[in-house]
């Protein structure tokens, strides 16, 4: 270790920052880059008689053992260290991730990617708890970082996962060897922060955890984690329902509309000191107005229009929760707080689609129950102005 090393020991670095943002694009690497593959999927493993739920399930299953997991991984990272417990998942992250390249059994890819999950409970639990260890009142900056890095790295993988599955059915299974550079980086960089670690040195005092705190950060996440999907996971078939032709041409206007979600990020970076109510209530005006457009919208331009402003809000929404969760969680307590956090988060994907599914019914169609979302979004915007910032007093070490 050199003095250079000694001297940050514990302490935010943009090395870590970086490592911490790598860390959370791994939720995206493990769904979106096999968006592209499902048809070759299909096409390998069809002749399956339970096909129609297994094939899905690749592509689902680790966001669900994520979910389940996080709490658990918050509660070890707690207990056991920050650094170890990182580097376990980051590791068990680009084992599981490359096994379909060796197998072809249907089961043993679904099972390896339910480990995969697990992986990403660690990954995405731990490197949000040490945004917060590390980096105190600038977490706001790094939050924001990582609304940038998902927004960009998903698009990439999108195109990515598309080339490769042009090659073979395995071929976007590849890009877990992105991970390794994050594994490396994991090793190197992560330490413990300075209050864990003088912590684990110490005898350990019962600590009350901060039950009102996690279960507040874990409602306000899962609703805005369900209001934020409706449009990323509907939005292709309302294009397509508009006339904007072809899948490639589909995804080349989401990917279009997906660089407002950049600038969402920034926005919330110059705003970061507005409280949780105020940003969130910002945050849902301009996603449900986007919904609006896309639900009303008369053609596959204007519907591109409310995509481009649905990103704007949405980018403002991570950032903004992850922010908040760090600052009202102890830190001794963090991993556990922010695994709850994840759990909540990860559940807006599925609550989102059931969501949608019972609007379809009630209004009669996927457009119409765009529309209606929409203003339950801005209902939303109106509510979120009640939601306590917390009792802040929590995080005074590294805050």
């Amino acid at each position: 270790m050199t003095m250079t090393d000694t001297m940050t020991a514990g302490q935010g670095t943009t090395a870590k920052g970086l490592t911490l943002i790598y860390a959370q694009v791994l939720p995206v690497m493990a769904i979106v880059s096999l968006f592209p593959a499902i048809p070759k999927l299909f096409a390998e493993f069809g002749a399956n008689p339970n096909a129609g739920f297994l094939i899905p399930a690749i592509v689902t299953a680790p966001s669900l053992c994520a979910a389940l997991f996080a709490p658990l991984a918050g509660i070890i990272a707690d207990r056991y260290g920050r650094r170890r417990s990182f580097i376990f998942g980051m590791v068990l992250y680009v084992l599981a991730g490359l096994v379909p390249l060796f197998v072809a059994d249907l089961g043993l890819i679904i099972a390896s990617r339910a480990v995969l999950g697990i992986a990403e409970a660690f990954a995405i639990t731990i490197s949000s708890a040490l945004i917060g260890d590390y980096f105190g009142k600038q977490r706001h900056r790094w939050t924001a970082w990582v609304g940038v890095a998902t927004s960009v790295a998903g698009t990439a993988l999108i195109a990515a996962g598309g080339a490769l599955a042009d090659i073979s059915w395995r071929g976007p299974f590849a890009i877990y060897l992105l991970a390794i550079p994050g594994l490396i980086m994991a090793v190197m960089f992560i330490d413990e922060p300075q209050a864990t670690a003088s912590s684990h040195s110490a005898p350990r005092q019962h600590q009350r955890f901060p039950w009102k705190e996690a279960l507040l950060i874990g409602t306000v996440t899962l609703i805005s984690s369900v209001l934020y999907y409706v449009e990323p996971l509907n939005i292709a078939r309302v294009l397509d329902a508009k006339g904007a032709g072809s899948a490639t041409q589909i995804g080349l206007i989401q990917a279009a509309t997906s660089i407002a979600y950049i600038g969402g990020a920034f926005l919330y970076r110059r705003l970061h000191e507005w409280s949780i109510g105020h940003l969130l209530g910002l945050a849902a005006l301009l996603i449900g107005a986007g919904q609006l457009v896309i639900g009303l919208g008369p053609t596959w331009q204007v519907v591109s229009l409310g995509a481009a402003i649905q990103q704007v809000g949405g980018g403002m929404v991570i950032p903004a929760l992850l922010a908040w969760g760090q600052s009202i969680l102890p830190l001794e307590q963090r991993g556990r707080g922010m695994g709850i956090w994840a759990t909540a988060f990860f559940s807006g994907t599925f609550a989102c689609g059931a969501v949608v599914a019972l609007a379809t019914g009630l209004t009669g169609g996927l457009t119409p129950a765009m529309t209606a979302l929409g203003v339950v979004t801005l209902v939303f915007a109106l509510l979120a102005r009640l939601i306590p910032a917390g009792n802040r007093s929590l995080s005074t070490v590294n805050a």
